[in-house]
């Protein structure tokens, strides 16, 4: 059994503060959450796919990509892929 932890790429306003982060400053923070998964011993970190707001990532691969190049063994997945917006073939 592996564990770990997904994100769906959400931009959200913060319920105690009110603030919202920037798109940035949201991928900064998925990437610090991930090399903290591969800190603490979990095993794997992975990223939803979406096209519209709020969210950041409507390429994984490519923020798995960036991940991969900062963490050394962690196993790194797409947690979501919207199969209506990709060509299958």
């Amino acid at each position: 059994m592996q564990i770990g932890v997904f994100s769906v790429s959400d931009i959200t306003q913060d319920p105690t503060t009110g603030y919202t982060p920037s798109e940035n400053e949201r991928i900064k923070a998925s990437v610090a959450i991930a090399r903290k998964v591969e800190e603490i011993g979990m095993d794997v970190y992975a990223i939803g796919e979406h096209h519209n707001r709020p969210f950041f990532s409507s390429s994984p691969t490519t923020t798995l990509a960036y991940i991969a190049a900062q963490t050394e063994r962690i196993t790194l997945s797409t947690a979501t892929t919207l199969i209506t917006t990709n060509d299958p073939v």
